[in-house]
C-alpha cells in the first residue's frame, strides 16, 4: 500500500516525466517528419505513406525516449523539491534516500518490465512494416509526386514525366507528356489524359495514357515513328515488388537467440540494455538532482544530460565492438551499466556529512 509520500513523490515523477516525453517525442517525429516530406517532394517517396511511417517509426523512438526522460523527470521532479526546501523538511522528518527509493524503483520495474517486452517482441515487428511500408512507399513516388505544371524525373532522369492538371490524390492526371529514355531508340509520348494501374497478378504498376501520339526515335531517322493511340501503357516499376532492405533490428527476438552470432548477440544485448537502463538511471538521477535552493531545479539538467549523452554512446560503442566480435559475449554491454551505478555511490559518499578530525593531544 502506497502511502501518502510515496502518491506525492510518484505524482510528481511522473507528472515531469510524461512532460519530458511529450516534448522529446514531438522534436524526433518533426524532424523525421521534415526529412520525409523533403523526399516526397524530391519524388523519392510517397506523400499519402508519410504518416503511416511516422506512425512506425515512433514506436522505435519511445523505446529510446523512455529512459530518458524518466530519467530527466526524477531530476527535475526531486530538483523542484529541493528548491522548495521540501527535501530539507523530509530529513528532518528522517526520510532519507532509501525511503526515496522505494516508490521511485517501484516504478522504475514496472517501466522497465513493460519496455523490456517492448523492445523484444513489439519494437522489431513493427521494424520490420516500417521497412516495408518505406520501400512500398519509394516504389510508388513517381506518379503520386508529380505535381501539375512540373516536370518530374524518375530513375535518374531516364524518365520524365509532366502533367498539366492532376488530381488531389494522384488517381489521374491530364495533357500529359512523358519522355523515356529506357527505350531503343528513346520514346516520347502525349496523351489526353492517364492513370495509374497495378497488375493484379504481378503487382507490377503502369501508367496507362488514353488518346495520344507516341513519338519513338530521333526526327530525321528514316525509322523515326509516329503513333496515334486509344490506349497505351508504360511501366513504371523496374520489380514486380519492392526490394525490402531489413535491418538488425526487424529481426524478431527469436532468430535472434537461435543465431548467437556476434551481430545477433549485440542486437539482444541491445534491446535487454533500454530497459535495464531505466532503473540504471533512476537510481543515478536520486543523487545527481540534489540541490540547493538558491541553484534552482535547473541546476544539474545540463550534468544529466551530459552524463546520458556519455552513458548512450558508450552502449553504441560496446554494441559495435560486440558485433565485431572484439567483446565476449559474457561480458557484451553489462559493463556499461555499472558506470552510471559507480557515479551514483561516488555521489552518495560526497554528501555524507563528514565528522571533524579529533584534535591530537
Amino acid at each position: 500500500m502506497l502511502s501518502v509520500l510515496d502518491r506525492y513523490l510518484l505524482k510528481e515523477v511522473i507528472a515531469n516525466w510524461l512532460a519530458v516525453m511529450l516534448v522529446l517525442w514531438a522534436i524526433v517525429v518533426t524532424n523525421r517528419l521534415v526529412r520525409y516530406l523533403g523526399e516526397a517532394a524530391a519524388g523519392e517517396l510517397a506523400g499519402s505513406m508519410i504518416l503511416t511511417l511516422i506512425g512506425l517509426k515512433s514506436v522505435a523512438y519511445l523505446a529510446t525516449l523512455v529512459p530518458l526522460s524518466l530519467y530527466l523527470g526524477v531530476v527535475l521532479a526531486l530538483g523542484r523539491l529541493y528548491r522548495d526546501s521540501e527535501m530539507t523538511a523530509l530529513a528532518a522528518c528522517g526520510v532519507g534516500y532509501r525511503r526515496l527509493y522505494r516508490p521511485l524503483l517501484v516504478l522504475a520495474g514496472l517501466v522497465a518490465g513493460v519496455l523490456l517486452l517492448f523492445t523484444l517482441l513489439v519494437v522489431p515487428r513493427t521494424a520490420e512494416l516500417a521497412y516495408r511500408v518505406e520501400a512500398d512507399a519509394e516504389h510508388r513516388a513517381t506518379i503520386e509526386a508529380v505535381s501539375a505544371g512540373r516536370f518530374q524525373e524518375a530513375r535518374g532522369g531516364r524518365l520524365v514525366l509532366y502533367a498539366r492538371e492532376v488530381a488531389a490524390d494522384a488517381s489521374h492526371l491530364r495533357q500529359v507528356f512523358v519522355r523515356n529514355l529506357q527505350t531503343d531508340p528513346p520514346m516520347l509520348v502525349t496523351a489526353a489524359r492517364a492513370r495509374p494501374e497495378r497488375d493484379p497478378d504481378t503487382g507490377v504498376r503502369y501508367l496507362v495514357l488514353e488518346d495520344g501520339q507516341r513519338y519513338q526515335g530521333f526526327p530525321g531517322d528514316p525509322v523515326f515513328r509516329v503513333l496515334e493511340f486509344e490506349r497505351h501503357g508504360i511501366r513504371m516499376d523496374q520489380d514486380a515488388r519492392p526490394e525490402v532492405r531489413l535491418k538488425q533490428d526487424a529481426v524478431p527476438t527469436g532468430e535472434l537467440l537461435a543465431g548467437g552470432g556476434p551481430r545477433e548477440l549485440a542486437e539482444l544485448h541491445w534491446r535487454i540494455a533500454l530497459p535495464l537502463a531505466v532503473v540504471v538511471l533512476l537510481i543515478l538521477a536520486v543523487p545527481l538532482s540534489r540541490t540547493s535552493p538558491r541553484q534552482g531545479r535547473y541546476a544539474r539538467l545540463f550534468l544529466a544530460i551530459l552524463l546520458f549523452i556519455i552513458y548512450y554512446n558508450l552502449l553504441g560503442t560496446a554494441r559495435m565492438w560486440l558485433e565485431k566480435g572484439q567483446l565476449p559475449g559474457l561480458i557484451g554491454l553489462w559493463w556499461v551499466h555499472l558506470l552510471p551505478l559507480a557515479a551514483a555511490g561516488w555521489l552518495f559518499r560526497r554528501m555524507r556529512p563528514r565528522l571533524p578530525r579529533r584534535a591530537s593531544a
